[in-house]
């Protein structure tokens, strides 16, 4: 199993028994619960309860089999602790401030926070919730309620730790989408319609990139592959969608020469616009729609299949195109990824192949995008000192970036030039 792989075991025990897990004897000094954040030392306090939860991600079918139903187990669901205990002593309010500053520490897969329990040995934690309770009658302690998530393993680990037949690739996802239209009971004129519509969609897509007549012509040929199925009288969905796929594909290998295209004949900026608009059109799929009449069940869900179908392959091209656009601002990439999963929430992923599928290729596009803004890096000069909490809202970069790429050696002091992305 490679190292990324997320162990769920529990972690080993101090001891069988529960007496000398807790070191009772009156010879050693108890074991106590604590919490220690990311390079700080450990907090011990004084527990009181705890939940540990679990379980799986289970996709229940009821429709249409009236009376009966089908489970499929899609993954395992983050585990959860949730502990209350009590800082207690003449000294609990330093106790207290010591203790609430290592839970503001930001907690993440890669710097993991420790929640260390006699009964049930020592997690890496990421801390979600935290919560103090005084009660005026009960002077001299306090209660804390801590919520806790098992920590995983961060996107980039885990999509670096893949074997290469292992990442699922733009392709993989549309060669799903296309394997489950291949089952469809289609309508046949139905299909026959759709395809002259989406036909002419990418050929107007087609129409926005600025590329030599031959590469053009190549990347229209792929389109007209569609009409040319009709007029054969063929009627085979998986012929249909197999075209589909040859045609975004064919766009998007054509949005990536734009850049050789342009420094060619001198106009960088009006191709690099052309590429983002050829973005922009299969981001926009998400509101499409067959402007067709049906009368029938069959014609309907034919209708439907078709719409999803389009939307997924251009979920693909468009993850293929924005996996290449490493020159684009920050902001423009934040945009396009909103959009991009806009998309994605607009398609039907109710089958495990292509939900599996797109759910990959999403992580390991952001995992590539984050990695390229890393090279992207702006620096900006704080006149006036600082807390990092402060500092990381308004350069909108998190904590542990700012310290990774800058020597903080106060973070409620910081000024002077600071690098950020």
């Amino acid at each position: 199993m490679s190292e990324a792989r997320f162990d769920i075991s529990l972690p080993t025990l101090y001891r069988e028994k529960w007496r000398e897990a807790y070191r009772s004897d009156k010879d050693d000094s108890p074991r106590f619960s604590s919490y220690q954040a990311p390079d700080r030392a450990p907090i011990p306090f004084i527990y009181k309860s705890l939940d540990f939860s679990g379980g799986q991600s289970v996709d229940t079918a009821e429709y249409p089999f009236f009376g009966l139903w089908s489970n499929e187990t899609l993954n395992k669901k983050t585990q959860s602790i949730t502990v209350h205990g009590y800082l207690r002593g003449e000294y609990y309010l330093q106790q207290r401030a010591d203790f609430l500053a290592a839970l503001m520490v930001t907690t993440s897969d890669d710097a993991p926070g420790f929640f260390d329990h006699p009964l049930w040995g020592r997690f890496k934690v990421i801390v979600e919730n935290y919560n103090v309770t005084e009660a005026a009658d009960a002077n001299g302690q306090c209660e804390i309620s801590l919520t806790f998530k098992r920590a995983g393993v961060s996107l980039e680990a885990r999509a670096g730790a893949l074997i290469p037949h292992d990442l699922s690739k733009p392709e993989d996802a549309a060669n799903a989408a296309v394997k489950i239209f291949a089952k469809i009971n289609s309508a046949s004129t139905i299909l026959l319609k759709g395809f002259g519509v989406i036909k002419s969609l990418l050929l107007s897509i087609t129409g926005t990139l600025q590329l030599p007549q031959s590469i053009l012509n190549g990347i229209v040929n792929e389109i007209i592959g569609i009409e040319n199925l009709t007029a054969q009288g063929i009627q085979t969905p998986v012929l249909f969608a197999q075209a589909l796929v040859n045609s975004a594909f064919a766009i998007a290998a054509g949005a990536f020469s734009i850049k050789e295209s342009a420094q060619a004949s001198g106009e960088y900026f009006g191709a690099q616009n052309s590429k983002r608009k050829t973005l922009l059109n299969f981001l926009s799929a998400e509101k499409m729609t067959l402007p067709i009449e049906t009368a029938t069940v069959q014609q309907e869900e034919t209708k439907k299949a078709t719409e999803n179908l389009y939307r997924t392959i251009s979920l693909c091209a468009a993850a293929k195109i924005m996996g290449e656009m490493e020159e684009a601002s920050r902001d423009q990439m934040d945009g396009y990824w909103a959009l991009y999963c806009k998309l994605e929430n607009s398609i039907n992923l109710e089958n495990p192949d292509v939900y599996k599928a797109v759910v990959e290729m999403r992580s390991i596009l952001s995992s590539k995008l984050r990695q390229s803004a890393m090279n992207r890096e702006l620096k900006k000069k704080i006149e006036r000192p600082v807390p990092l909490l402060f500092l990381s809202h308004y350069l909108g970069c998190d904590e542990e970036r700012l310290r990774a790429m800058n020597v903080i050696e106060d973070s409620f002091l910081i000024s002077g030039e600071v690098s950020y992305v």
